[in-house]
């Protein structure tokens, strides 16, 4: 699907900025958001309300990965695991299905997804396959989700993306791997990629600046992000490299600085096995967590890149954070339990049913 930069441009100029001061939201207003799947092998987009743990499951064609809301909590879209071919867009407050995207021709979604801070676009990481390259589609919200522009996301196999506070500048993990819908889960080029942190103008699609990591490090595969009021980003990767080799696989990058590598100590950093699945940032931006569901473990880092301890949970992948002002996690994981843990990492579980296995990301959304 070929887009003009005229008509690009035309979506684009003055719709996307909105600042993004901080909203102060009680854990009573909060719903925790994911994806599951239960023991026949049906996949749901869930919903339960923090206070009163009412549950809400709307059937999906397939399994699905990430989440995005709108900046009142109102509207979720539900992105379909890579290599996806539909977005669903559901009212939180009715339950709903409002909208069913699907994938255009020659493209696939890669599970992520942003609401642009006006709420008048849907921005997807997506693979234009045929190419060999990553793209960022464009969806117009008050065009019943029309399909209207897209722009390079400046690398391949773009996976998270999210904005800087600024709500001009989107943030994209190029995770490096190519990948082709015919056979959907085989990376072709562990040789040579080279994955990237793309930072792009919304309004016009330009490249502003991108960070590659050194060359030996080229098979480590830039993954899932999030973003501080400071605009840090925190990083957590996975290691497409020899099993006997265990580099790095968290970092933090803020503006035009060079991506800086975190170490756990080494007992720690051999047991996640190379692959870190989510992370999140604290409500008060002070540590972030990142979980390693092959490790059975979820480490916990300073801002500024200490490492400060690490939580074990079987299988855990999703994080998400409450905001009360008091620090505190939430992990999911793929044995049906979602896990509360504090900044000291005392731990306390939540919400437990063997009913479901929890699916890679967890959210938390304020109405």
């Amino acid at each position: 699907m070929e887009i003009s930069r005229r008509q690009f441009l035309a979506m684009s100029s003055g719709l996307f900025f909105l600042d993004v001061s901080s909203i102060a939201a009680h854990s009573d207003t909060q719903r925790i958001l994911s994806c599951r799947s239960d023991h026949e092998g049906r996949h749901f987009f869930s919903q339960i309300n923090y206070k009163n743990k009412t549950e809400a499951d709307i059937l999906l064609p397939q399994r699905g990965h990430g989440v995005s809301t709108t900046r009142d909590g109102r509207l979720a879209a539900v992105f379909a695991r890579r290599p996806g071919d539909f977005v669903w867009i559901i009212d939180l407050e009715t339950q709903q299905v409002m909208h069913k995207i699907h994938a255009p021709n020659e493209r696939h979604y890669y599970g992520h997804g942003v609401f642009t801070g006006d709420g008048a676009a849907l921005l997807c990481s997506e693979n234009a396959y045929e190419e060999g390259k990553g793209v960022i589609g464009v969806y117009d919200v008050h065009d019943n989700y029309k399909r209207v522009a897209e722009f390079e996301s400046y690398g391949v196999g773009p996976h998270e993306i999210k904005l800087l506070p600024d709500s001009k500048t989107l943030v994209v993990a190029n995770g490096g791997i190519d990948t082709h819908p015919d056979s959907p889960r085989v990376k072709l080029n562990l040789d040579s990629m080279r994955p990237n942190l793309a930072y792009i103008d919304i309004a016009s699609g330009r490249l502003l600046h991108k960070h590659e990591l050194e060359p030996e490090l080229h098979q480590l595969s830039i993954r899932h992000i999030d973003i501080s009021s400071s605009n840090t980003v925190a990083i957590a990767m996975q290691f497409q490299g020899a099993a006997n080799i265990h580099p790095p696989l968290i970092a933090i990058q803020r503006d035009d600085e060079p991506i800086k590598l975190l170490t756990a100590p080494d007992d720690v950093q051999t047991r996640l096995r190379n692959y870190c699945g989510s992370v999140v940032l604290s409500d008060d931006d002070s540590t972030f967590l990142v979980s390693s569901p092959r490790a059975g473990l979820t480490t916990l880092w300073s801002d500024d890149g200490v490492y400060l301890g690490a939580h074990g949970q079987a299988d855990a992948c999703g994080v998400a954070c409450l905001v009360d002002g008091r620090a505190r996690f939430l992990i999911s994981d793929g044995t049906g339990a979602v896990t509360e843990l504090s900044h000291d990492l005392t731990s306390t579980v939540y919400y437990a049913s063997q009913k479901w296995h929890w699916d890679n990301h967890l959210y938390i959304s304020h109405s």
